[in-house]
């Protein structure tokens, strides 16, 4: 039998916590400083020279996905030490033997009465992070979750960082299947199922890049009643564009259209209103960022 791990996050009853797990802390900044990197004012930099990552990748080539993958465990090890987040392994009751994805929670998830819920895209995006290579070129502010996270508690927030990305893990030399993770829409639902609907929120928020809005309107469709009921605010980026005619239902395109707005690069101005092709979302220019099509293919 697991131990208790009450304390952890307290997302499940008493009754239930024999059977939940609270995975051990991650600590990988050790590894991202043998690489040669460091973090300094929110940009990665050398350490042997001090340059920008951006500029010392001029004379050493793209990324490896050795540093995009310490960038993402920087990014973990900061949300549990300097922000009290907790990881949780999913499903809830996997056995020792059975392969596991994760989440992130903050201390107050299963306390507060409002929730934000941030999905990066699919790629090597996880939770804390929107996109590591981004990070690497732009810093933490642009590619991680981090100044959403802070704002988000400041305003009494419990928050959630999903992890689509971490249905597929390696076993014993082989890529398995997390079962009820497979992909972003069933993360999405389970993480919804068996952690947000114990919690005491609500009112919901949820931030969504790339095809991570897709399973948003996923779960509109499955779980319509629950969603309507809770669901207050969506922001979309880089997402919008599919997620109306996806939607199915005229119910489900009305309730898009009340709670959703989208950001979509372009050359307009921040917040510039853009028509959209269907007219039925909120649709405002991102301005001159980073596309998801640049982000998945460098991230």
């Amino acid at each position: 039998m697991a131990p208790e791990h009450r304390t952890a996050v307290g997302l499940v009853t008493v009754t239930e916590t024999r059977n939940f797990t609270s995975a051990p802390p991650c600590s990988a900044s050790h590894t991202l400083q043998e690489m040669g990197y460091d973090f300094k004012d929110g940009k990665l930099v050398s350490i042997s020279n001090g340059l920008d990552a951006t500029d010392h990748r001029a004379c050493t080539g793209s990324p490896s996905e050795s540093l995009l993958k310490s960038v993402s465990d920087y990014v973990e090890t900061y949300l549990e030490e300097q922000m009290n987040f907790r990881k949780i392994l999913l499903p809830l009751n996997a056995k020792p033997s059975q392969p596991t994805s994760y989440i992130y929670v903050s201390d107050n998830a299963s306390t507060s009465k409002k929730l934000l819920l941030l999905i990066p895209a699919s790629g090597q995006g996880g939770p804390g992070v929107w996109a590591p290579s981004v990070v690497v070129d732009k810093g933490l502010d642009a590619g991680s979750q981090i100044p959403y996270i802070k704002r988000a508690l400041s305003e009494g927030y419990g928050v959630v960082c999903l992890h689509p990305n971490g249905g597929n893990v390696m076993t014993d030399g082989k890529r398995t299947s997390v079962k009820y993770h497979e992909d972003s829409k069933q993360h999405l639902r389970y993480v919804w199922d068996h952690v947000i609907m114990k919690t005491k929120a609500s009112r919901i928020a949820v931030g969504a890049n790339g095809d991570g809005g897709g399973a948003v309107v996923d779960l509109m469709s499955t779980r319509p009643k629950q969603v309507r009921r809770k669901l207050f605010a969506v922001a979309l980026s880089d997402a919008a564009d599919n997620c109306f005619t996806s939607a199915g239902n005229a119910a489900n395109k009305r309730f898009l259209n009340i709670v959703c707005q989208g950001w979509v690069c372009c050359a307009e101005p921040i917040n510039t209103q853009i028509t959209c092709t269907d007219g039925s979302l909120k649709i405002c220019s991102a301005g001159k960022l980073v596309c998801r099509k640049k982000q998945q293919n460098n991230a």
